[in-house]
């Protein structure tokens, strides 16, 4: 099985006809590593961030939920997320370097 074969699971980019559209317009499929939380800024530090923030808050709408997540993403600085990407731009370099094994100590 080649490496390629290894990283791209069965999914809705590997339909026939999403690849022959891809194929159409000439762009080429890459294979990707499955997904890990430790390469999703979201997982490793966004949703953390959330949750601090809005810990121990309770919502009786959805819509008031989704209002206090907007005010608190607003009140991030943008130096906070420019930091995160060089943090996400070490851990691809890890993962890349041990040749997608699992790494630790970021």
């Amino acid at each position: 099985m080649s490496s390629d074969q290894r990283l791209a699971p069965p999914g809705p980019h590997k339909a026939r006809a999403t690849t022959q559209s891809l194929q159409e317009l000439g762009i080429q499929a890459l294979p990707h590593p499955a997904y890990s939380p430790d390469l999703a800024p979201c997982d490793f530090w966004l949703f953390p961030i959330g949750k601090d923030r809005l810990a121990g808050r309770k919502f009786d709408r959805i819509q008031d939920l989704t209002k206090a997540v907007n005010s608190e993403l607003q009140t991030i600085p943008e130096e906070d997320y420019q930091g995160m990407f060089r943090k996400w731009q070490i851990r691809l370099k890890c993962c890349i370097e041990s040749h997608r094994e699992y790494f630790e100590g970021l």
